[in-house]
């Protein structure tokens, strides 16, 4: 399938696809001609669990790359990779906001007025 094809497929736009290529979380297509490729069932499931680890669980590029390669290299040692994936989850927790008093947003204010 051209990459369009892939597109349409995983739900992930094609400058996105174009991107994961260039970051080397999806493999490269097998080449047709200059400009073209050709992509297979194996770079759906990989383009699959690379959205999936940065939109749906919010792993950064560079850590999803990290445990991609991982998965590539380790593929049979699944302690190993549930300890590489875990590894790569940040547990620290998101900032608090601050305890002063924030000025109120223009939508906060349309909210009041309407009651």
């Amino acid at each position: 399938m051209r990459i369009s094809e892939l597109s349409r497929r995983s739900g992930v736009p094609v400058a996105t696809i174009k991107y994961y290529l260039r970051e080397e979380l999806v493999p490269a297509g097998v080449a047709t001609s200059a400009t073209q490729a050709e992509y297979d069932d194996h770079h759906l499931r990989r383009l699959r669990l690379a959205r999936a680890l940065i939109a749906v669980r919010g792993l950064s590029v560079s850590t999803t790359r990290e445990v991609l390669r991982a998965l590539d290299e380790h593929s049979t040692d699944l302690h190993l990779l549930f300890g590489l994936a875990l590894g790569a989850v940040s547990t620290e927790e998101p900032d608090s906001p601050s305890d002063q008093p924030q000025e109120p947003t223009p939508a906060d204010e349309l909210i009041s007025a309407l009651g």
